[in-house]
């Protein structure tokens, strides 16, 4: 009986060592598993913090004026003024829209960021007034300089658009996301959502 014992040591070592051996096999891929998906977070993490500063800001200046004609009788009286515009615009990304997404693969250190169409986030206008003319019959009232500075303003996102500073910003957007990753050891996809909700812009 002893020499039976003995005879089955060694096989009852081997099978302790053998599911030891795949127990820790297990938990090692599991870590792996688990570290991998860890280190993407903060890579993440670090896209979302760095999409908020890709705004690009643009100096510009128009010259708009007004005139409204009231006519009474066989008379017409005009009263017109002219706004001098100068103001900064900034233009970025609405981080708030469903579009905003970033999408890591960890295995290939790659990441996917989508962004929603962009925009203009703010505007910062100076005007001046001149060269007014108001009468008796048809005087310039507070209600008229509103409603000429919201057409002025609207006027100024207008050409701030027209001058290319939305694409401007998603190039930015790409340079500063890119080159943000690249730090972290992976690589970035940008892409931003065609149309959407565009700014509104005031018409006269």
């Amino acid at each position: 009986m002893r020499d039976g014992g003995r005879s089955l040591l060694p096989w009852l070592l081997a099978a302790v060592l053998a599911a030891l051996s795949g127990y820790l096999a297990l938990r090692l891929a599991t870590s792996v598993r688990e570290t991998r998906r860890a280190d993407a977070a903060p890579v993440v993490v670090a896209m979302r913090n760095i999409a908020r500063l890709a705004t690009v800001e643009a100096e510009i200046s128009d010259v708009m004026r007004f005139e409204e004609l009231k006519s009474f009788l066989v008379f017409d009286f005009p009263k017109s003024a002219t706004i001098r515009m100068r103001g900064k615009v900034v233009a970025g990304f609405d981080l708030t829209a469903p579009e905003f997404r970033v999408a890591a693969k960890p295995d290939r250190h790659a990441l996917t960021v989508a962004l929603p169409p962009p925009r203009i986030l703010a505007l910062d206008p100076r005007l001046e007034w001149f060269d007014e003319n108001s009468g008796f019959f048809n005087p310039i009232t507070p209600q008229d300089r509103t409603r000429w500075m919201l057409w002025a303003r609207g006027q100024l996102a207008r050409s701030a658009k027209n001058s290319g500073i939305e694409a401007r910003a998603l190039e930015h957007a790409k340079e500063l996301l890119a080159g943000a990753a690249q730090a972290f050891g992976w690589t970035a996809e940008v892409e931003a959502a065609a149309g959407g909700a565009q700014t509104p812009v005031p018409t006269p």
